[in-house]
């Protein structure tokens, strides 16, 4: 992980605290205080690796057999794909990521011509079945169902109707693919600790196996709680003894992002952030609307989950945002923040050779800039030794929304002599919602 100090919880409420504060000032006062702009300070430590950091790249849909071409996908170095299309199969698959296939998009919900599973358990029973027969030797994750916690639109039937389709469909599938299968869920639309332990007490009741648990992260005003949902599921689920038999193997938060985050960067980075941070198994970008008055989705017109322009596969500040943070995973050091809303994932090397910091900031309660200082220590880590120049090009990642980015453009660079083993580092008026990313090179 790339810290190894992270604030309490308390400090996590603060700003939502300040934020009463403000508001109550302001009626009280009749105007709203000055306030000096915040100031956030960053360590970034390239002696210390961070080991066993797991990348959080992942995509929910977005692509065709063709479409987007396979230059938008490359940089993004996706590791978990979830579909519910098996045509994509082999383009995700070269792709490098796990193809992870979600079984209720195949077989449809609600008004369908199959209607629910417990409408008819023979009729899903024989869909699974049948599935299962014609993929027999692909490496796909079975993802039960989706979201059966939200009535509207995925599930109109009780939990324990759920569980009832769960159990048929791990039985099927166990029976069709051997014991080395990977079946899980439930793939919940928000996290909830109740929810999740009384599906797992069902499995174990009758002895069925979760081989992933699994839910989405997508309100955009509870990133900072990301982390302990993950790490709350490892330690009471994954690692309980009560639970062995279920031989629970992975957690995947299959999605991330809201709506109201889906092209920001900042808050895109906190997500990202926040995973890495508890070192869940993998994550799917999420998909929804566009914004203006022509929406369309997302999920099915080939925009890597609105990453890319429709028709044109322009990237966005979204796309730049991911191609930064997969750029980093495999060299990540620990980097310290005094802010949980400014975010630094620093790597010492780069595709090209660079050390870089990646930065985003996010508050749902504040629109003031932060000033960061940026301290990056044991530089000697990267071959630089005192008195020697190094080059400091800073980029910005804006927040550009569904605007196209072709590339980022360069703030300011500069050639500085290091005159110890560490080097402080000055950006000025850091807006929310926004990502920075520095490079260092010698």
């Amino acid at each position: 992980m790339q810290f190894t100090f992270k604030f309490p919880r308390i400090n996590k409420l603060l700003p939502i605290c300040l934020a009463i504060v403000t508001l109550l000032l302001i009626t009280y006062l009749g105007q709203q205080p000055t306030v000096a702009q915040l100031r956030s300070n960053v360590t970034v430590d390239f002696g210390q690796p961070a080991t066993g950091t797991i990348s959080m790249s992942g995509i929910l849909h977005g692509i065709d057999t063709s479409k987007p071409p396979d230059s938008s996908i490359k940089p993004l170095q996706p590791k978990l794909w979830r579909a519910g299309r098996l045509d994509i199969y082999d383009r995700v698959i070269a792709s490098g990521a796990e193809f992870q296939l979600v079984v209720s998009d195949l077989w449809g919900y609600g008004s369908n011509p199959n209607g629910w599973p417990y409408q008819n358990y023979p009729a899903w029973e024989a869909f699974i079945r049948q599935l299962a027969q014609q993929n027999k030797g692909k490496k796909i994750i079975w993802d039960v169902w989706n979201e059966p916690d939200w009535k509207d639109p995925f599930w109109n039937g009780s939990r324990e109707q759920f569980f009832e389709t769960y159990k048929r469909a791990y039985k099927i599938l166990r029976e069709e693919l051997g014991p080395s299968a990977m079946i899980g869920g439930p793939s919940l639309g928000r996290y909830s600790k109740e929810y999740l332990a009384a599906f797992l007490d069902y499995c174990k009741a009758n002895k069925l196996e979760v081989n992933f648990l699994s839910w989405h992260e997508l309100n955009d005003t509870m990133i900072l709680f990301v982390d302990d949902h993950v790490i709350e599921a490892k330690r009471n689920f994954q690692q309980s003894p009560s639970y062995k038999e279920l031989k629970l193997q992975k957690i995947y938060v299959n999605e991330i992002v809201g709506n109201l985050a889906q092209y920001q960067p900042g808050e895109i980075l906190g997500y990202l952030y926040n995973l890495e941070y508890a070192k869940a198994d993998g994550a799917c970008r999420a998909c929804w609307e566009s914004k203006g008055p022509n929406k369309v989705s997302n999920c099915f017109n080939n925009t890597l989950s609105g990453m890319v322009t429709p028709n044109t596969f322009e990237p966005r500040a979204a796309w730049w945002t991911y191609k930064a943070y997969a750029d980093g995973v495999n060299s990540r050091v620990r980097s310290w923040s005094n802010n949980n809303r400014l975010v630094a994932l620093a790597s010492k090397s780069n595709p090209e050779g660079k050390a870089q910091i990646l930065l985003g900031y996010f508050d749902p309660n504040f629109s003031s800039a932060t000033t960061v200082t940026l301290t990056l220590g044991n530089l000697e880590q990267l071959g630089i030794q005192r008195g020697q120049k190094i080059t400091l090009k800073l980029e910005k990642i804006p927040n550009n929304q569904e605007g196209a980015v072709p590339k980022l453009v360069t703030v300011k660079e500069e050639s500085l002599s290091v005159g110890s083993g560490s080097l402080a580092y000055v950006i000025p008026n850091f807006n929310v919602h926004e990502g920075y990313l520095l490079t260092v090179s010698k």
